[in-house]
């Protein structure tokens, strides 16, 4: 922004005492303009006073007999800047168009043999808000958004707000769409627009303030990679528009989800905005849009038309299935979006690619304990909590339950304590999150994948599709059941061949649903022990053991 602009916008928003002003000022809904000579200073040294003086107010008269013929009030002048103010945004942006064609019309003074007319090259920038006059001018901030629009456009280039464009109901062939900026002092983005004309050049350097591209929060550390997890989002995200990751509570849902999409930000011109949906999904993306909900209207329309012909990724955190018909409306209005949908649970929209959040490696779920430990100021390492995180499989709700003591003990006082009483350990650490989270989980399935999970949380090894069929083949659904707990990550699949799948549950999660007896037989007996009635009455909803036991192959 030029020195004479900031001036102006800082000095209250009003006009010099001096300068006469007609009876009365918008109010409203007011469209402002600013506009000034680039490189006005170079301009006046390289001319020299009396040129430069002829240049200014050809200048002056051209943009105020333009400003009578649209009605826009002068609000103050000073060297080669004007602030003015409009009751109609077409209005205003019928005046910018009608100075720029007027200015590149005009007759200019000679700069030289061989040069040409010294033309002055004038940016200008608009925007509309809410006004009301005071003390003879407009003390809001809309005058200094405005001014630093101003500020971001090249000499020749007519900026504005998308509200301003929005507001003129200017037609998409008048309008490019250049994103969301940050502008200083300002907070939230907004979105600028180039408005073209016949006559008038359309190609100009991209705006020199900083582009909002994402809202993804900042990390207070850095994140553990998952290039295993980062892959299969990769994968997935290629041929789907929506993917679901999901997993238990405290998982690491959102670390992994956050830290991919920000490796992604350069895919996403139109950006990568991130949010939790809490109770209203379309005010929790305005907000991450930097946006203001219109009134009487309903926030998802309002985010839907700013997503409509952007090309961007939405991260949507702790979404639950009853925003499904939400995501669904966003995809199918806004064919250039991708959403990644975390939660609990899968959406189960028609298009959907599904990915639930596997067991990290060992190093890694070792250097996410050694992490935990850190942050409580233990000096364990990676290597040190190797041995403690192979134990739980890397199961991150585990490893954040053992943090604690694995800090204040150590990793071997804290693997000691888990051989003992791995139930104890991770029931009563943490006041009992670990289990509430899985109780919660457990309670929120299906009651053919309740017994599904009890029939493989018995087996250590797993079972093959085959081995469930045969577990549970007196129950319909066994098939969906499986698919429902693959989704959740209450069972993980893995792969000893290309050929093999087998599904199995978790240590921790097996600790909790199988008693010590249980646990000790399984173990002894491998993949072939029964399933006892004790084994059920530990869940919150427990599988009703009126009929026959739940048979275990022999």
């Amino acid at each position: 922004m030029s020195d004479v602009a900031i001036r102006i916008a800082d000095r209250g928003n009003g006009a010099r005492p001096d300068q006469p002003r007609p009876a009365a000022l918008p109010a409203g809904d007011v469209t402002f303009m600013f506009t000034d000579i680039e490189g006005s200073t170079r301009l006046a040294s390289g001319l020299g006073a009396e040129r430069y003086r002829v240049v200014l107010h050809r200048h002056r008269a051209l943009v105020r007999e333009v400003l009578r013929a649209t009605g826009g009030t002068e609000i103050d002048t000073e060297g080669d800047s004007f602030f003015v103010a409009f009751h109609d945004a077409a209005a205003a942006c019928a005046a910018a168009v009608g100075i720029q064609t007027a200015l590149r019309a005009a007759d200019w003074p000679d700069q030289g043999p061989g040069a040409g007319p010294l033309r002055p090259r004038v940016r200008m920038g608009l925007h509309t808000g809410e006004a009301w006059p005071s003390a003879g001018g407009y003390a809001t901030p809309e005058v200094h958004r405005t001014a630093r629009i101003c500020s971001a456009a090249h000499g020749d280039q007519i900026l504005a707000s998308a509200a301003c464009a929005d507001a003129a109901g200017l037609p998409p062939a008048d309008v490019r769409r250049l994103g969301d900026f940050e502008l200083r002092g300002l907070p939230g983005a907004t979105e600028l627009v180039q408005l073209t004309a016949p006559g008038l050049p359309s190609a100009f350097p991209p705006p020199p303030v900083r582009p909002l591209t994402h809202h993804l929060p900042a990390d207070l550390k850095t994140p553990v990679p998952r290039p295993g997890e980062d892959r299969e989002l990769d994968r997935a995200f290629a041929s789907h528009r929506l993917v679901t990751l999901t997993g238990l509570t405290g998982c690491g849902k959102t670390t992994v989800a956050k830290a991919w999409a920000r490796r992604r930000l350069a895919f996403y011109e139109g950006g990568v905005w991130y949010c939790r949906a809490g109770d209203d999904l379309g005010g929790a993306l305005l907000n991450a849009l930097g946006r203001r909900p219109e009134a009487l209207r309903p926030a998802l329309d309002t985010a839907i038309d700013r997503l409509r012909g952007a090309h961007a990724l939405l991260v949507l955190d702790d979404l639950t299935r009853r925003f499904a018909p939400d995501v669904e409306r966003l995809l199918s209005e806004c064919p250039d979006l991708a959403v990644l949908a975390v939660g609990v649970r899968p959406l189960e929209l028609p298009g959907e690619a599904k990915r639930a959040l596997g067991l990290p490696s060992a190093d890694d779920g070792a250097a996410i304990l050694a992490g935990y430990c850190e942050e409580r100021g233990a000096p364990w390492t990676a290597a040190d909590c190797r041995r403690l995180a192979v134990a739980v499989e890397g199961f991150v709700p585990a490893l954040a339950a053992l943090a604690e003591v694995t800090a204040l003990a150590s990793p071997a006082a804290a693997l000691q304590r888990l051989t003992d009483d791995p139930v104890g350990v991770l029931d009563g650490a943490r006041g009992g999150r670990f289990k509430a989270a899985v109780d919660g989980a457990v309670a929120a399935i299906s009651g053919p994948a309740r017994a599904v999970v009890l029939e493989l949380a018995a087996r250590p090894r797993g079972a093959t599709v085959d081995e469930v069929l045969e577990l549970c083949r007196q129950r319909d659904g066994s098939l969906e059941a499986l698919v429902e707990l693959v989704d959740v990550a209450l069972v993980v699949i893995e792969r000893p061949s290309m050929d093999q799948a087998v599904y199995r549950v978790p240590a921790p999660l097996r600790w909790l649903l199988v008693g010590p007896d249980e646990q000790e037989a399984a173990e002894r007996e491998s993949p072939h022990a029964a399933v006892t009635a004790s084994f059920a009455e530990r869940l919150v909803h427990p599988v009703p053991f009126d009929g026959p036991r739940l048979r275990a192959v022999a």
